[in-house]
C-alpha cells in the first residue's frame, strides 16, 4: 500500500502526531482502510508527512491503544477489527481467547489428562478435593501461527461423560474449549489481572504484559460447572464492556 494519495498535515497548533492519528482513523471509519490492510511503513509514512519516524511512531502507537491498529509478524502494521471487537464484550458469554484477538485465530491445539485438583479450584467448584476427578484441557492458541494465549479449563469427568465427550477426541475437546462449554453456562464469574512474563514459559504467550482471566462458569441450578483460566498477551487483545452508574441502595 502506498500513502501518495493521503490527505497532507496542515499548518495549525494542532501537534502533527494528533493529525496523522485523526487522518488514518478517518481513513478507517471510511472505509478507505479496512480491515487486515497493511500501513506503508514508518519511512514512507514520515516522508510522506515530512515529520520524524518518532512522530509517526507515536501516532501508531495510540492508534494501537485504541485499538484501530496491531502489530503483526515482521513489524507489519495492520488495521484490526474493530467492530468485532466492540460486538464482543466481557458482559457476554464466550471465549475471550477466541472472540477478543484483533486477528483471527487460526490454530487451536489440545490436550488433556485426568487428575485431582487443589484445594482452591475445589473450594471455586463446591467440591471436595477427595472426589474431585476432573479432566483439566489445556489449549493454546493461535493467531498468524504465533502463540498469543493460552487456557486451561476444569470440568468434573462426570459431565464429560454427560456431555458423551472423550477425552481422545481432540475435535469434541476444541469445541469445548472454544464455545461449547459457553452454551451450557447461565453466568460466569470472572477476574481480571496484569502480569508480566518476560519470555514464552511452555504454552504460556509469552510478552511484556498478560492478561490473566479467571472465571468460574455457572450451569442450570446455579451449580458451577467448570472453572476456566486464561493468559492472553495483552498486545494482541482488546475488550469492550458497557459500562452503568452504580445505583447505591
Amino acid at each position: 500500500m502506498t500513502c501518495a494519495s493521503w490527505p497532507p498535515l496542515e499548518e495549525t497548533n494542532i501537534p502533527s502526531y494528533v493529525q496523522i492519528y485523526d487522518i488514518i482513523f478517518q481513513m478507517i471509519q471510511s472505509g478507505e482502510l479496512s480491515d487486515g490492510d497493511q500501513l506503508p511503513g514508518e519511512n514512507l509514512l514520515a516522508a510522506h508527512w515530512n515529520v520524524s519516524r518518532s512522530t509517526v511512531r507515536t501516532a501508531v502507537r495510540k492508534l494501537e491503544e485504541d485499538g484501530f491498529l496491531y502489530k503483526a509478524q515482521g513489524k507489519r502494521t495492520m488495521v484490526a477489527n474493530r467492530t468485532r471487537q466492540l460486538n464482543n464484550g466481557l458482559q457476554w458469554l464466550f471465549n475471550p481467547c477466541v472472540k477478543n484477538c484483533i486477528s483471527p485465530i487460526t490454530t487451536i491445539r489440545v490436550s488433556s489428562n485426568l487428575q485431582q485438583c487443589g484445594r482452591y479450584v475445589a473450594d471455586k467448584l463446591g467440591y471436595s478435593v477427595e472426589a474431585s476427578v476432573m479432566a483439566a484441557i489445556d489449549a493454546a492458541y493461535y493467531a498468524e501461527d504465533r502463540l498469543v494465549a493460552s487456557s486451561i479449563l476444569m470440568v468434573h469427568s462426570n459431565l464429560l461423560e454427560k456431555w458423551n465427550i472423550l477425552l481422545q477426541d481432540e475435535e469434541r475437546l476444541r469445541e469445548l474449549v472454544s464455545s461449547q462449554i459457553y452454551q451450557h453456562a447461565v453466568r460466569s464469574g470472572m477476574e481480571l489481572t496484569a502480569m508480566s512474563l518476560d519470555e514464552e514459559e511452555g504454552e504460556l504467550p509469552g510478552g511484556r504484559n498478560v492478561i490473566v482471566i479467571e472465571e468460574v462458569i455457572t450451569g442450570e441450578n446455579d451449580e458451577p460447572i467448570a472453572y476456566f483460566k486464561h493468559w492472553l498477551n495483552a498486545n494482541w487483545y482488546r475488550f469492550s464492556m458497557d459500562r452503568k452508574p452504580l445505583q447505591l441502595c
